[in-house]
């Protein structure tokens, strides 16, 4: 496939997906984890409630710092407690969801019925490899957006751009590795592959078409970066506007993470439909 065929393919594949956001067969995988994170976002803003205090502060102030234990700093700090709680949420309900879903997406392309609560089952009698292999992709990326910030804390400090082009270089590497392991639940699901095969087949496919496998992970993740951008100010936000603003742009982060979920999976399903078969 050359390069303009591969941007033909890219443009129909989109087009494709932007068609499948009115098959609503499609949704549910995504819905439900959409779910999941408007339920984390309302246990935050709540969480000086009675029935939460108790168990929850504990768990944001680990996650967090003892600032967020304050009105309305713990406003501020919804935001970067909701991504790293999402992460665990991830990995446990959206490992399956995800591969729910790459099941349903596989049906979709090929022009079958897509049946939600059957692929819920295939995907949950892969769920311990599941869970493997998430937490294989997650600890670089914990590595990463764990590690890197607290190295270049004194670069970026009063420096918007040098914070921006951190920002960007982070997401970049988020891509790349995400990337790297793309293919590895599609060949374990619709190649039957063996876990240790899997990856091998996934490396081999991600490196004969690496650009591709980067661009099809990468348009939407970086369709999230002026929201993610934005919710990196949310003291400015809290001091000058209302505080409930920050909530409603984290509702607004998870809509974004369902969409982007969206069309990462499907778009990494059709190529892998077209390129496995080569």
């Amino acid at each position: 496939m050359g390069v303009l065929d591969r941007l033909n393919f890219i443009i129909a594949l989109y087009g494709r997906l932007i068609v499948g956001l009115f098959n609503f067969r499609l949704w549910p995988p995504f819905f439900l984890f959409f779910l999941v994170m408007l339920l984390q976002v309302i246990l935050l803003s709540n969480i000086f409630s009675p029935l939460l205090s108790g168990w929850l502060i504990p768990i944001v102030q680990w996650i967090g710092d003892e600032s967020i234990i304050h009105y309305p700093q713990h406003i501020a700090y919804i935001p970067s407690v909701f991504e790293k709680m999402n992460l665990l949420f991830s990995w446990l309900i959206d490992s399956l969801l995800s591969a729910t879903a790459v099941l349903m997406f596989a049906a979709y392309f090929n022009r079958e019925k897509v049946r939600f609560s059957e692929s819920l089952k295939i995907a949950v009698g892969y769920y311990p490899k599941l869970l493997l292999i998430w937490l294989i992709v997650f600890v670089p990326i914990l590595l990463l957006f764990w590690g890197l910030p607290s190295l270049f804390e004194g670069f970026v400090v009063g420096a918007p751009r040098r914070k921006m082009a951190l920002m960007l270089g982070m997401q970049g590497l988020q891509t790349i590795v995400t990337a790297l392991f793309a293919y590895v639940v599609p060949y374990l699901l619709l190649r039957k592959a063996s876990f240790g095969q899997a990856f091998a087949r996934n490396f081999a496919l991600f490196f004969r078409s690496f650009f591709t496998t980067v661009i099809l992970v990468g348009i939407p993740q970086f369709l999230l970066l002026p929201l993610v951008y934005a919710l990196q100010n949310t003291g400015n936000i809290v001091n000058k506007f209302n505080p409930n603003v920050v909530i409603w742009m984290t509702v607004g982060l998870a809509v974004a993470l369902t969409l982007s979920n969206y069309f990462t999976t499907g778009a990494i399903v059709r190529f892998f439909r077209e390129a496995a078969e080569d």
